[in-house]
């Protein structure tokens, strides 16, 4: 075995990058602090943008800087630092890391060897005995660092998201893009909208939930087109534009509302809306555009499946800041055990869930419609 060769002075250039890495690996530590007592307390966890990748010239940055930057790479598989150790020895550091017991031995062997490739290192070999698993790791044919990776019986802290996609009115190209996410989505579609019934049997096609998007009387002036639930309607009338509605959106789980800030305020009009609900065994999931609805304790009252929303993730229309807003989600679920975040069928929305998901998910979150969550 070779030995590690001597260390070198740090040039700025690579300890800028070193210093890069740990930051983006110090933000997610946050979603392992004790839970706060307040949801308005939940720390933004998003990751920080991702460095240029550092590329080693010598064993010697490698170690170095693998030896500091490992954090990073644990952080992103949900490996918190009470599970693992670092010790720098003569000839090469030995770093011990507990897998949650949710996280595949594989997967954690996988994050860890593409990090060391992402730092110009090589994965001299890797072996597995009794249900451990050991990786050494090098520059050329000097190893630098040994990995042992033993399961533990700790899991992560996840939960179950549900993200809900509102405004959806036609089968246009940008819904075709949402539809293709794999991870699941919940899609609230406009019952008034001409081609309804085409996008929901596309969203169910694609494995996604739908939800009837039911627009109702707001406070103040604003369009609402036809069959609108007006506080000044009568119940039969009430009734007839909320059946119109569940016809004209085939395979809809239930219905949450658009606007709504003066009819969810209304017993009479949510007890009718409700009612109808209840007799085909179908959810409500309250957007919450007011303080004073009394949409969901009546629905909790009537015995329906209710929801109250957790987030609006994109009421500012940045991908970054939805993307920090989707980890705000993941850090209610990982308190609450589930989470649900409203968005739109907006460019943004879309580029910051195909970059946030896939990262959410790698952390042992899951995406589930609204239907499988705990009332």
């Amino acid at each position: 075995m070779g030995k590690r060769l001597a260390k070198r002075q740090r040039h700025p250039g690579w300890h800028l990058a070193l210093a890069g890495l740990l930051l983006a690996g110090a933000i997610p530590f946050l979603l392992y602090a004790p839970a706060p007592e307040r949801i308005s307390d939940l720390p933004i966890i998003a990751p920080a943008p991702a460095p240029v990748p550092y590329q080693a010239a010598n064993a010697s940055q490698l170690a170095d800087t693998l030896y500091a930057g490992i954090d990073s790479a644990l952080a992103d598989l949900g490996i918190w630092p009470a599970l693992y150790s670092k010790r720098r020895q003569k000839h090469f550091d030995r770093i011990k890391v507990g897998v949650p017991a949710d996280l595949p031995l594989a997967e954690a062997n996988l994050g860890i060897s593409r990090f060391v490739q992402r730092l110009g290192g090589l994965v001299l070999s890797a072996s597995q005995r009794r249900g451990q698993v050991e990786i050494r790791c090098g520059f050329g044919e000097v190893q630098t660092t040994l990995f042992s990776l033993a399961p533990v019986t700790e899991h992560r802290r996840t939960g179950n998201i549900a993200i809900v996609l509102d405004d959806f009115a036609e089968d246009d190209p940008i819904a075709a893009h949402f539809c293709a996410i794999p991870q699941t989505l919940t899609f609230s579609i406009f019952p008034r909208a001409n081609h309804a019934r085409a996008l929901a049997e596309r969203v169910r096609a694609n494995g996604h939930e739908v939800l009837i998007h039911l627009p109702m009387e707001p406070q103040g002036e604003a369009p609402l087109g036809a069959n609108a639930i007006l506080v000044g309607l009568d119940d039969d009338e009430i009734r007839r534009r909320v059946h119109r509605a569940l016809q004209r959106v085939p395979h809809a789980r239930g219905i949450n509302n658009h606007m709504g800030s003066k009819a969810t305020t209304n017993e009479r009009v949510m007890r009718l809306v409700l009612s109808e609900l209840k007799g085909r065994n179908l959810l409500f999931l309250n957007s919450c555009t007011t303080d004073s609805s009394v949409a969901y304790q009546l629905a909790v009252d009537m015995n329906l499946r209710a929801f109250n929303r957790d987030l609006f993730i994109d009421e500012i229309a940045d991908d970054q800041t939805i993307r920090e807003k989707l980890w705000q989600l993941a850090a209610i679920a990982a308190q609450s055990g589930q989470a649900i975040g409203v968005g739109h069928n907006r460019k943004e929305t879309l580029i910051a869930l195909l970059a946030a998901l896939p990262q959410l998910e790698s952390r042992g979150f899951r995406f589930v419609p609204v239907s499988q969550l705990l009332p």
